[in-house]
């Protein structure tokens, strides 16, 4: 059950969760391994009352995306350059498809967020210099070219970065 548990849920310090604490609030832990209960709209303002953009700062992602920087042809703007702290990764969705987008010592990267071994979001690892780590089995990928640490025969899809002004524009 924790696995299933872990997939509709998120890890407990994962970005689902990290969502749902900033957006429902209440930062302590009821019982340890007991499920938080999932977030549900209850207003046209949306979650209980507190806009998603509410939860920005808990969840690193601070400040918003510039809206005022024209990304290169075929580049989506993603994020905000300041708004992820070097040594982190986030989820990100653009055009449908959910990117991980990785920090490294001020260098952005780009890469599939899924796991080719077990569906795991990479977007929610952990990040060792360049080394993504999956939550769920722990495969390790280098975010710069895609290589999997833990079967050579594995590779990840990796996107294109680009930093403008104070944009991060990812091409997919």
């Amino acid at each position: 059950m924790g696995l299933l548990r872990t997939i509709v849920l998120g890890r407990e310090d994962g970005f689902r969760a990290r969502l749902r604490r900033a957006v429902l609030g209440g930062g302590g832990n009821a019982a340890k391994g007991a499920p938080t209960p999932a977030p549900t709209p209850t207003s046209d303002a949306g979650w209980g009352g507190a806009s998603p953009a509410a939860a920005e700062p808990a969840l690193g992602l601070h400040p918003e995306a510039p809206k005022d920087v024209t990304p290169p042809e075929g580049f989506e703007v993603v994020l905000h350059k300041d708004a992820l702290a070097a040594g982190s990764v986030v989820e990100i969705i653009i055009g449908g498809t959910a990117v991980a987008v990785a920090n490294v010592d001020g260098t952005f990267y780009a890469t599939t967020n899924t796991c080719p071994h077990a569906d795991g979001p990479l977007g929610e690892g952990s990040l060792d210099g360049r080394i993504l780590t999956c939550p769920y089995h722990g495969w390790a990928f280098d975010v710069a070219d895609g290589a999997c640490k833990t079967n050579p025969d594995v590779k990840i899809e990796t996107y294109d970065v680009q930093v403008v002004d104070t944009a991060v524009c990812v091409r997919i």
